[in-house]
């Protein structure tokens, strides 16, 4: 049986990019049976107000040194002013594929945004990020997807999920609950503090998500 580990962050937290990828990338190395559920927890609707444009492009340059495969310079023009589209996006692909599939199109998000610098707050940059999840799920129907973005009001999916966050130990994006109810935040990049405009990263382990993965859901699969 297929175990399921929440992750609930916003899609333009780049923490949150480096727990899921280094996630993904455990579960593949140690052949297990998981998927990663992508809930959302829009920082837009938790602080009130969008992240500040300077806050995201610091906190992405310190982080390019610990996953340089993942950051690259912001290049589009363009910069969301929200990222609720991107979130219904995840929502659609969870309403005509199911759960991994949307787990795939909020891996593909981060990434359009991150690396490939593209604005996923319009339809043009949702589609390129459909393209990235299709090449690792082959049947995923990108225009279905767009489809039900655009007509079957999928914000209202991500409204419902956000109420529910509220009743849960959120600390911060992202925050990982593991199976069986245990949660664990930003997995071996706690150590950090912001020193005037600069953010400081101290001891990190790489390893941790990787370590608590098969502490929490090895022995599931």
């Amino acid at each position: 049986m297929t175990a399921v580990v929440e992750v609930w962050s916003d899609i333009h937290c780049p923490w949150a990019l480096i727990a899921v990828h280094r996630l993904r990338a455990a579960r593949d190395r140690h052949g297990l049976d998981v998927t990663f559920a992508p809930r959302p927890w829009p920082l837009e609707w938790v602080n009130g107000h969008g992240t500040p444009h300077a806050i995201v492009t610091t906190e992405t340059a310190a982080l390019a040194g610990h996953e340089p495969g993942l950051f690259n310079r912001y290049a589009d023009s363009s910069w969301p002013s929200t990222f609720l589209p991107a979130f219904e996006l995840v929502a659609a692909a969870e309403r005509v594929h199911g759960l991994r599939a949307a787990e795939d199109v909020d891996h593909a998000l981060r990434l359009a945004f991150f690396r490939d610098g593209v604005d996923v707050s319009v339809l043009a940059g949702l589609r390129h990020a459909l393209r990235l999840a299709a090449q690792t799920d082959p049947d995923l129907d990108v225009d279905r997807v767009v489809e039900v973005w655009m007509h079957d009001n999928p914000r209202s999916d991500v409204a419902h999920a956000f109420r529910r966050s509220k009743e849960l130990p959120i600390q911060g994006s992202p925050q990982i609950f593991w199976p069986d109810g245990t949660t664990t935040h930003n997995p071996g990049m706690t150590d950090h503090s912001w020193s005037g405009d600069l953010v400081r990263i101290g001891s990190t382990d790489p390893d941790r998500a990787g370590h608590e993965l098969l502490r929490h859901v090895g022995h599931l699969t």
